[in-house]
């Protein structure tokens, strides 16, 4: 690892925006990276297909031809076009050393994340989800591991990082592969699955606590109607009840509150605190 008193390391935010057939993943991006200049207060770098829709509010924008993606099912069964298949190249897109990756769905509602950048490390990732009522550990099968989220990586220019995308994209490449030697029972590639697999080779088959994010992702999996703040709290209302939350970051899975008038409200009532 690098020596971290080096010098002065740049810092940033890195967000992938593929627009596919359902939802304008460009316009979350937008929304996501306007609370996270208030927020997090980092510079924030875009990687898209299309610079059309995008707002002037990135500091650097890489351009890429996107690859043909999944498709992923909604709690309704509906269909969704996914494009996931560049996100292992992250360590050669970022112009940062020190980078945070997320999913432009997981909104920055709190500083916590940087926090992590006092203590030394080559990349953590996120090993713990919970919802508003639960906790939960995901495995990647019956008979699988464990699985990490992709959703939120940190990491530095270092060659242990580096090493670790390198195998990211090789499993990516050969998933037919490592799905059975992991015990995956779903065909359809996940990030989350290649990220599990590179993290548990790469520190020789044990589950290395260094490795990860010491907090679960709060995670919002059902369709919301609106999202109020009250105090340090946040109300989330659905169709037939509520949850209160503490003011903290929020993977929201619906896309559609996403592109909401009322998600727009939130981002500009964060965004002029």
């Amino acid at each position: 690892m690098k020596n971290l008193n080096e010098s002065v390391k740049s810092r940033g935010v890195l967000l992938f925006a593929f627009n596919s057939s359902q939802v304008n993943y460009v316009e979350i991006a937008n929304r996501s990276a306007a609370i996270i200049k208030k927020v997090l207060q980092l510079p924030v770098c875009v990687v898209t297909d299309s610079q059309e829709q995008l707002s002037d509010i990135y500091d650097s924008v890489i351009t890429v031809q996107s690859q043909n993606g999944n498709v992923r099912f909604d709690r309704e069964g509906n269909t969704y076009e996914w494009r996931n298949f560049d996100r292992f190249k992250v360590y050669e897109f970022s112009p940062y050393d020190e980078t945070v990756l997320i999913d432009s769905d997981y909104i920055q509602f709190d500083k916590s994340l940087l926090k992590l950048f006092d203590q030394p490390f080559d990349y953590r990732l996120q090993y713990r989800m919970q919802t508003p009522k639960e906790y939960n550990c995901d495995e990647m099968g019956p008979i699988s591991l464990p699985m990490i989220w992709a959703t939120v990586v940190l990491f530095r220019k270092t060659e242990r990082s580096k090493i670790f995308f390198n195998l990211v994209g090789r499993i990516q490449r050969n998933f037919g592969y490592y799905r059975t030697l992991f015990g995956i029972p779903t065909g359809n590639y996940r990030n989350d699955f290649a990220f599990s697999i590179a993290n548990i080779i790469l520190n020789g088959y044990a589950i290395c606590s260094e490795q990860s994010i010491p907090w679960p992702m709060t995670t919002i999996e059902e369709n919301i109607e609106s999202i109020a703040t009250k105090g340090k709290f946040f109300i989330i209302k659905y169709k037939d009840r509520a949850d209160v939350v503490s003011r903290q970051n929020l993977h929201i899975m619906d896309k559609q509150y996403l592109l909401s008038e009322n998600f727009k409200n939130l981002v500009n009532e964060i965004i002029n605190e």
